[in-house]
């Protein structure tokens, strides 16, 4: 496996110890059996969203968002939480103040953590040694609500969606913006080949999928999705976007329809629909690379659907409405 893979698994990871879950909804923290699914841990916590797993997956962050509802954000989260994973604990809690809304979270080659703050709009990056926010850069997003990062697999780039904006593209070498992908009525869900030279985004008004080039920063394919509803803009379109293991899946989850997709990653204008249940948001991946586990955040499962044969296998209750999922 190559440096570059090697970064881009730690960021897309799987396993076999078990499955951690944000319980947004059920203001908890909670752990599962990997292949039965039953609930080992729960940990009560509120107004947590997003998580990544360390590199030698001992140990999970845990973005302390806050409290979003009806066009504002009526709590401030300033924390990432760190888990043990062996003793499912929280073990310390780095403060990220003044700066607001942690969300997603992705690792660099150092072992590093970059994260962006929805709220205020900054980039931030937590030194994992020293367990604390280091340092934080000004990127133009402090009035367009970015929710998700990637980054490259050389680490070279940090692409920043944006719900009200274009998409931005942050040099980690130079620590400065390198350019904005013009999407007028912004993104949500983005995802990263494992190759690295293609970003895929969700953008928030026909819910279509935006094909961009990395080496020119350009989109260059726009997918229709099947089954996309039209909705009121003014909410969450909330498409999530992950590429399976293996690389070669992609699949995308779409809150507003009830319904998932399973995309040929060589050609995703290739996909299948699968009805599944309401709400559908974390998408994870089995460590044998047989099935997905979707979280469906408004009424509380999982459902495991196989992929290659594209079917919903079974659904279990999972919390109260968990966000981001996990194996680990």
């Amino acid at each position: 496996m190559s440096v570059q893979q090697g970064l881009w698994a730690v960021n897309n990871p799987t396993g076999t110890s078990g499955i951690l879950g944000i319980d947004k909804l059920g203001d908890a923290i909670r752990f599962f059996d990997a292949e039965t699914l039953v609930e080992q841990k729960v940990i009560p916590h509120k107004n947590h969203h997003e998580l990544a797993i360390s590199p030698d997956h001992k140990h999970a962050y845990a973005s302390e968002f806050g409290k979003f509802f009806a066009g504002n954000f009526i709590e401030s989260g300033m924390h990432i939480s760190v888990l043990d994973l062996a003793r499912q604990e929280i073990i310390h809690r780095i403060p990220t103040a003044p700066f607001k809304g942690p969300h997603a979270m992705r690792f660099d080659l150092d072992g590093n953590l970059w994260v962006i703050f929805e709220e205020t709009g900054e980039l931030g990056l937590v030194d994992t040694q020293k367990m604390e926010l280091v340092q934080t850069y000004e990127i133009g997003a402090e009035n367009g609500r970015p929710p998700f990062i990637e980054i490259t697999p050389d680490g070279r780039k940090i692409y920043v969606s944006c719900k009200l904006g274009s998409i931005i593209v942050f040099d980690t070498q130079s620590r400065k913006v390198l350019t904005q992908i013009a999407v007028p009525k912004g993104t949500e869900g983005i995802a990263i080949s494992p190759n690295g030279d293609r970003l895929v985004a969700a953008e928030n008004s026909r819910q279509d999928l935006l094909v961009i080039d990395t080496a020119t920063d350009q989109i260059v394919e726009t997918i229709a999705l099947k089954g996309a509803v039209l909705s009121n803009p003014k909410t969450s379109r909330l498409i999530r976007l992950r590429y399976s293991p293996d690389g070669k899946y992609l699949v995308s989850t779409n809150y507003a329809s009830g319904v998932m997709h399973i995309h040929d990653a060589e050609n995703l204008a290739d996909h299948v629909l699968i009805p599944i249940a309401k709400g559908p948001q974390g998408i994870a991946f089995s460590a044998d690379g047989k099935h997905t586990l979707i979280s469906n955040h408004d009424c509380g499962l999982f459902t495991r659907v196989d992929l290659a044969s594209g079917k919903a296998v079974d659904c279990v209750t999972a919390g109260k409405g968990i966000e981001a999922v996990t194996y680990y």
